[in-house]
């Protein structure tokens, strides 16, 4: 019983690690986004527009930059708090090695 159990609890980690990994992908697919729509403002010319849920509004440059490095930096802190986690899952599952290899 006790080898069942590892085995349930080794092939949780497992799906643990591919969760992570997906959403730090995830993160960094919208990180990358980010830095392409900072590039575009910093191009723009003229009127600046946002989108505001479903109404595309005027803004500065400056608001619109500003609120992007904001966003840009909340997402760079989440991915570095799931490449941590990543690490951490990833050493736990290196020490437990799955229970059926052992044999």
């Amino acid at each position: 019983m006790a080898d069942e159990d590892k085995q349930i609890e080794f092939q949780s980690m497992q799906q643990q690690l591919q969760l992570i990994m997906l959403q730090k992908q995830q993160m960094k697919l919208q990180s990358d986004e980010i830095d392409h729509a900072l590039q575009e403002v910093e191009k723009a010319k003229g009127e600046t527009y946002r989108l505001v849920g479903p109404i595309l509004m005027q803004s500065s440059k400056d608001e619109i930059v500003k609120d992007l490095n904001e966003k840009k930096t909340s997402l760079e802190s989440r991915i570095t708090i799931m490449e941590k986690q990543e690490e951490r899952l990833k050493k736990q599952l290196s020490d437990s090695r799955n229970p059926a290899e052992r044999r």
